[in-house]
């Protein structure tokens, strides 16, 4: 698969909150692997923040990103 279609992919805490969606990822191209996942929270220009997650955080990839985190512990309020 290509970064590009992650890109927008819906992202939900632990408990099954949606929190926002992928806007970008950070890979090591020689080891391939995925260093960090930035998430964008909220409406462009409305209280829009990002986050940025390790891999480690993360506890399903496929239609959705389900994270091993709460809303609480990404300080996105």
């Amino acid at each position: 698969m290509n970064v590009s279609e992650f890109l927008g992919t819906r992202v939900f805490d632990k408990n099954g909150f949606e929190i926002g969606k992928i806007s970008d990822m950070l890979i090591n191209p020689k080891e391939g692997v995925i260093n960090f996942i930035s998430i964008s929270t909220g409406e462009f220009g409305i209280r829009r923040k990002d986050v940025q997650i390790k891999p480690s955080d993360v506890k399903v990839m496929g239609d959705y990103l389900l994270l091993n985190l709460a809303r609480e512990d990404l300080d996105i309020d």
